[in-house]
């Protein structure tokens, strides 16, 4: 089985770093250091190339033009920081706009910088454009919370013929049957409830089986997000989507999804109509320090 990684003896100081970092794949022998890496070792983290302090190391199952070097962290100011994070609003008007084809270039590439557990980078994307592909996909979805709101209301309405039901005890039911009056009265007024006629919807999905797939979506939904808010973009989550992905059988087939994957995140993203000229209040979060 060959090394996925070879040290140049000339420039290797033997310092030892790579294996502090990765003890599985490298180690010191006599005076010099030794890779062991392979496919039961390495999970392609690239972290041995980016710390060496003399360029030995080269990955080759990596591209090694993709590792730039840099004097030192980015130097963020922590006030200006803590602003953009709290300046960012769920966004759900936007201008009729379309988003250039390499901003979105853009906006994709940096999810593959977004970390994912155990370094299994298996997060696919789709970006949805089209009007007509995002009214079909809208529409799916409600149809969906119509069928399931229309079943928790005859859940509820049973329940209270019985005297089991007590408003305030049943939150997932009484849920259900509120989207179902509040999609249906949107989509009787044509209205989009779902993807807000967004120029962009973008949905996140993964291997069921893999390392944590819902929160490899969620970063990477997070992070090209908030790299938009830098180009004058806005974005929100869309969870009613990705619930119905996962329960809709026509949704499922519509959306034709790899094997074996599903939706872990939705966005949409597109230029505001909206200036937020304040921050908002939130609670504090509930703490317990030990």
């Amino acid at each position: 089985m060959a090394d996925w990684v070879t040290i140049d003896k000339e420039k290797c100081t033997a310092c030892g770093i790579c294996a502090a970092r990765c003890p599985f794949c490298f180690a010191k022998q006599g005076d010099v250091m030794a890779a062991f890496a392979d496919e039961d070792r390495c999970n392609l983290c690239g972290h041995c190339v980016s710390l060496c302090p003399t360029d030995a190391i080269t990955h080759n199952k990596m591209d090694m033009g993709n590792f730039e070097s840099f004097d030192g962290p980015a130097e963020l100011d922590t006030d200006t920081f803590l602003r953009f994070i709290r300046e960012r609003r769920s966004h759900r008007r936007f201008k009729d706009k379309a988003i250039p084809r390499e901003t979105l270039e853009k906006l994709i590439d940096v999810c593959r910088y977004a970390p994912t557990g155990s370094n299994v980078q298996d997060t696919g994307i789709i970006v949805v454009e089209s009007p007509e592909r995002r009214q079909k996909l809208s529409d799916l979805t409600m149809d969906f919370f119509e069928d399931l709101g229309g079943r928790a209301q005859e859940t509820i309405e049973s329940m209270k013929a019985d005297g089991s039901f007590k408003a305030g005890s049943n939150y997932m039911l009484e849920k259900a049957a509120q989207y179902k009056d509040r999609l249906g009265m949107a989509r009787a007024m044509g209205f989009d409830a779902i993807f807000y006629m967004a120029p962009a919807t973008v949905i996140f999905h993964a291997p069921v089986q893999t390392s944590a797939p819902k929160d490899n979506g969620v970063i990477a939904s997070t992070t090209m997000g908030l790299l938009g808010r830098t180009m004058g973009l806005e974005f929100t989550y869309i969870g009613l989507f990705e619930l119905a992905s996962k329960s809709y059988q026509p949704l499922i087939e519509e959306l034709a999804l790899p094997p074996g994957h599903e939706v872990t995140s939705c966005i949409i993203i597109g230029y505001p109509a909206m200036r937020f000229l304040r921050t908002v209040d939130r609670k504090p979060i509930e703490t317990k320090w030990e």
